[in-house]
């Protein structure tokens, strides 16, 4: 009765994308609740023709079930379309909500990561000349000149104070960077944790959903029972019939009022979550 598009995605590759989608047009669209079923002219006729021929209270009886079947028929109907556009609501906010959650500190994590890159790149020329001095000092060493051992030593020394601050400005950077990815998942899963409850909901509404399905195969063939009572005459199976066809949208109506709740705090977990996606 109500499609729901909230399953979990699955990756196909683009000719399976495009082959669903060309079948997809061939289909017809689905029916967003079960066809609205009332008296044609010919029926109406006999209808009135059985309330004329009944008594009194069987005639009573007959027009007022017939016409809470038509109005909660009608109810019914009208809060299903409602429930499908909200249905639908949730899932375009739970998706645009989860490309949100998944983007979270994205920007600023990247913003590190280019700035670890720039910051590893400025130190390199650095870095070089201090390997190249290091390596003239021991070559130094080997010709034994204590003069210019002592100089090469020197420049080594000076360099070396330069190299400790670039590796541990260099430190800073990445700590920073392992940290912001670090805080952002830990804030991803806290949120999507919180979404997965949707799962739970969903679970209620499947049964529902199924249960409503079955209802309206019973409403057709309680409707083909009374159409059949009405061509006949028989006042006491179309009343039956009526009977039947009450209780079918009666309990349609509490399996729509049970869904209602369940996309209500589909909505109410949305939002609670929405608001703590900076």
């Amino acid at each position: 009765m109500l499609a729901s598009n909230r399953t979990a995605g699955r990756r196909l590759t683009a000719p399976v994308i495009l082959l669903l989608a060309m079948l997809c047009s061939l289909l017809p669209a689905p029916s967003a609740h079960a066809a609205a079923q009332t008296l044609s002219a010919t029926a109406q006729k006999q209808f009135d023709k059985m309330k004329a021929a009944a008594t009194a209270a069987d005639s009573a009886k007959l027009q007022s079930l017939y016409n809470t079947y038509v109005q909660v028929q009608a109810q019914n109907n009208a809060r299903d379309t409602k429930l499908k556009a909200t249905s639908k609501q949730n899932d375009t906010d739970e998706t645009a909500l989860r490309s949100r959650i998944k983007a979270i500190d994205q920007a600023k994590i990247e913003q590190l990561e280019r700035k670890l890159k720039q910051t590893k790149e400025g130190y390199q020329p650095l870095f070089d000349k201090y390997a190249a001095t290091a390596a003239s000092l021991k070559a130094a060493k080997q010709l034994g000149s204590k003069t210019l051992i002592a100089a090469m030593q020197l420049q080594v020394d000076l360099l070396e104070i330069s190299v400790k601050a670039a590796k541990a400005d260099i430190k800073n950077v990445d700590a920073a960077w392992k940290q912001a990815k670090a805080d952002a998942t830990a804030t991803i899963k806290r949120l999507r944790d919180q979404l997965a409850a949707i799962d739970k909901e969903e679970k209620l509404i499947t049964p529902q959903k199924s249960a409503i399905t079955q209802l309206n195969k019973q409403k057709s063939s309680e409707w083909s029972d009374f159409l059949y009572a009405l061509r006949t005459g028989d006042s006491k199976n179309a009343i039956r019939s009526l009977t039947s066809l009450g209780s079918v949208l009666n309990e349609t109506a509490q399996r729509l009022a049970t869904i209602e709740a369940c996309e209500a705090r589909i909505a109410a977990i949305i939002k609670s979550v929405s608001s703590q996606v900076r």
